[in-house]
């Protein structure tokens, strides 16, 4: 029995799906990547050496990623997480 493309499309966006605390942690990076003073993510990937597409979908929240990513990219810039989920991500409104 073949999918229709109805069928395909639905199953696809449920793939995609992701939790709503995936978009808040990309926002709050981006948030931190501008307090840092770099203004697009290519160049923030640069210089701390992450891939750079991978990282532009972390911060627009489009890609799920390991908590080992996150832990990564914070210990490079030298945040810790209890740096990062503080209250500025708990004010973060989706």
């Amino acid at each position: 029995m073949s999918l229709d493309f109805s069928d395909k499309m639905a199953k696809s966006k449920n793939i995609k799906k992701l939790p709503k605390d995936i978009k808040k942690i990309g926002l709050r990076l981006r948030a931190i990547r501008k307090n840092l003073g770099y203004g697009n993510s290519d160049e923030f990937a640069n210089k701390y050496e992450l891939d750079r597409a991978q990282y532009g979908k972390y911060e627009t929240g489009s890609q799920d990623f390991r908590m080992s990513s996150l832990i990564k990219i914070l210990d490079s810039i030298g945040y810790r997480l209890s740096d990062f989920f503080n209250e500025d991500y708990d004010n973060i409104e989706i």
